[in-house]
């Protein structure tokens, strides 16, 4: 994520690289989790992957004690299945964006392949006003504005379309591809808006209403490209932002206005478990 806000994120992601990476967790129907511990599974437990950027990571440098919504749903599936879940969180909490984790893909192959359960949460630092220059403007730094908002329109979300489609299917049918054959829950987010709502951007009306509008195709374009090879989409973006997508997202972000609180962590657990559990459970 490139807005200019996320400098001081940029710091605590070095203090979060020093004390080592989210590691694995276990879950069992009788208790939750608790990060960096590692659990041996029995023959009968099942596996939770989950990679992507630092919306599912759930550092407490964004979050301060919060119960991440990876956690809940591993809580979630091992109750719903009486199974012990097992969860390697392979995210990152490094401005992750859609080419990066393409480019290191291959290395989360050996526990995808086995994974029973598969998050996929990257669609945040690729939209188009994460972007260095959001759809091709410059962007004023002392005031974290977008400087030519005529810019931000039908023909941005059509050329992020062309940059990214191609990307999320080589993405998602890779993973699915993975699993042929093998009972998987295959789970894919899509994008809320940290847009509106965010005082620092001076956003006017009908500058909010261009940033719904392109959320809207970014969704589209990435749930589109999901569910075409067999993922579920998590709908969080209306979950957080209403049913039009203008409600600010509010409360249901930290501090930062980036990554959700444990209000926003507890709504996308909620998005996630009401999925269902099939084909496992």
């Amino acid at each position: 994520m490139n807005r200019a806000r996320l400098t001081l994120l940029l710091i605590a992601t070095l203090v979060v690289g020093a004390c080592g990476a989210a590691g694995d967790t276990a879950a069992s129907a009788s208790g939750g989790a608790s990060r960096g511990t590692t659990t041996t599974t029995t023959a009968a437990g099942l596996t939770l992957v989950v990679i992507g950027d630092s919306i599912p990571y759930n550092s407490p440098d964004d979050c301060p004690g919060c119960r991440g919504f990876v956690k809940q749903y591993a809580a979630a599936l091992s109750a719903r299945t009486g199974k012990p879940v097992t969860t390697r969180n392979l995210s990152q909490h490094t401005g992750l964006t859609l080419p990066g984790l393409m480019d290191e893909l291959d290395s989360f192959k050996a526990d995808l392949s086995k994974a029973d359960a598969i998050i996929v949460g990257i669609a945040h630092n690729s939209f188009p006003l994460n972007a260095d220059q959001p759809c091709g403007s410059s962007m004023d730094q002392a005031t974290t504005t977008i400087k030519d908002w005529s810019k931000v329109g039908p023909a941005c979300s059509a050329a992020a379309d062309r940059t990214y489609r191609p990307m999320y299917d080589r993405l998602f049918s890779t993973v699915a591809g993975w699993r042929t054959g093998k009972p998987t829950i295959l789970l894919a987010l899509d994008k809320y808006d940290d847009w509106v709502g965010w005082a620092p951007a001076h956003l006017t009306r009908p500058q909010q209403a261009k940033v719904v509008k392109l959320h809207d195709a970014w969704n589209s374009m990435l749930c589109g490209s999901a569910t075409r090879h067999g993922f579920r989409c998590a709908d969080v973006y209306h979950a957080f932002n209403g049913a039009d997508g203008t409600r600010p997202s509010g409360t249901l972000l930290a501090d930062d206005y980036t990554h959700p609180s444990q209000t926003g962590n507890d709504t996308i657990a909620r998005v996630l478990t009401g999925l269902g559990f099939a084909p496992l459970a």
